[in-house]
């Protein structure tokens, strides 16, 4: 089997061949406070000039996480539901934004996170909700866009780039395999997965505009994680890419 870094090499060249740009976004959850993991995964966002969108949940969220915001000059927070609580049934998939709560006290939860998150980080919070788990409830996300939502993040491709008023841009690759103890997925597994994206866009299999993206979780990161992010950036470094901010996934035209 061919190095997994020369295949990514030969699908960016297969872009680079159709005179097109590959993009792509890179969102982090599970934010609070600032740690000394999360100081690191800043590092390399100002290192690489790579913007960074940080998924912070409101409830628990405090006054140290701004100095990061004044210090990266490419970070962005979204919001991650409000207090990741999981209120699923027994035996069901952890969720806390599913049909396990009435609706109306779900939408005021997360109106009150969007309130705290943007007179905590101003400029630097794009409203835009990343549910925990990357799930939530249909009836839920119909009426986001009337609590002032701009776009929804969840996992795996979207179906089409605009719901309910929405802005979809969903996160593709996942560095950790949470299934087998949390750790890192493995060099080959994600490099599987990131270039499967690219080249189902390449070749039309799914929706081409959406940026292809990178998913980490900072407090969950071994070394291997750490590793294979530093890596990664200084791969992409050297080819003809292209990483979006939140305002370019959510908000721009």
């Amino acid at each position: 089997m061919s190095d997994p870094w020369q295949r990514l090499g030969d699908e960016l060249q297969a872009w680079r061949d159709q005179t097109r740009t590959a993009t792509l976004w890179w969102r982090d959850d599970d934010a609070q406070q600032q740690t000394p993991a999360l100081e690191r995964l800043c590092e390399l966002s100002r290192c690489f000039a790579i913007p960074l969108s940080l998924a912070v949940i409101p409830n628990g969220a405090d006054s140290s996480l701004f100095p990061l915001f004044e210090t990266t000059p490419q970070l962005l927070a979204l919001q991650h539901g409000f207090s990741h609580q999981n209120h699923a049934a027994a035996g069901l998939r952890k969720c806390e934004l599913g049909v396990d709560r009435p609706l109306a006290g779900i939408l005021q939860q997360l109106e009150q996170g969007q309130q705290q998150l943007q007179k905590l980080l101003g400029a630097h919070f794009i409203p835009v909700l990343v549910p925990p788990w990357n799930r939530l409830s249909e009836e839920l996300s119909q009426q986001l866009a009337t609590k002032g939502c701009v776009g929804l993040s969840t996992l795996g491709v979207r179906q089409q780039p605009q719901q309910y008023g929405l802005r979809v841009n969903n996160v593709h690759v996942d560095l950790i395999n949470w299934r087998q103890g949390g750790h890192f997925a493995g060099e080959d597994a994600v490099l599987k997965s990131l270039i499967r994206h690219l080249r189902q866009r390449r070749l039309g299999e799914v929706d081409s505009d959406e940026a292809t993206g990178l998913m980490t979780h900072h407090l969950a990161h071994d070394d291997g994680s750490w590793q294979f992010c530093q890596r990664l950036f200084e791969f992409m470094a050297d080819q003809p890419v292209r990483w979006l901010d939140a305002r370019q996934c959510f908000v721009a035209s």
